[in-house]
């Protein structure tokens, strides 16, 4: 998947939680999360223009989503400062790495995702990574869905 794609994949996934982090907590928790799912989104595409990692590598395992939503909850600890915002940061944040995974899942080229404990490749060969209509799609959905429930938290 591309870019916009997974923006678009992120912020669907986390459309729903939206209303439900707001009313439970609050509506700033509920914001600062919807900011680091579709902010963490590419994180793990940071591998294309480093020469010294292979695409789809390390980025691309259950590890490294392990490590960014560790890193996610102490940022949201630093920001937000409450005693629920590790957990939440970290879980929002692992979950969106995740949800990358996921999305490269879908594409021939897959992922190994346990590496280096298991080589094991995972593809489902749906579409390739440069379908500009899934791209987009998931684009258009996923924005439209997050800003739709926004609104209507807010209200």
């Amino acid at each position: 998947m591309y870019r916009g794609g997974h923006i678009g994949f992120n912020a669907l996934l986390y459309a729903p939680l939206l209303p439900l982090v707001s009313h439970r907590w609050s509506l700033e928790l509920a914001v600062f999360g919807a900011g680091l799912a579709v902010g963490l989104a590419n994180l793990p595409d940071v591998d294309q223009p480093l020469p010294q990692l292979r695409h789809r590598g390390p980025t691309h395992t259950v590890w490294f989503a392990v490590l960014v939503g560790l890193l996610a909850g102490l940022t949201s600890v630093l920001v937000l400062g409450s005693s629920l915002a590790f957990r939440f940061g970290f879980v929002i944040g692992t979950c969106s790495i995740l949800a990358h995974l996921a999305g490269d899942i879908v594409t021939p080229m897959g992922i190994s995702p346990l590496a280096p404990l298991s080589r094991r490749h995972v593809t489902l060969d749906w579409f390739k990574s440069k379908n500009h209509r899934i791209n987009r799609a998931l684009l258009v959905l996923g924005s439209g869905t997050l800003l739709a429930s926004a609104i209507l938290t807010i209200r």
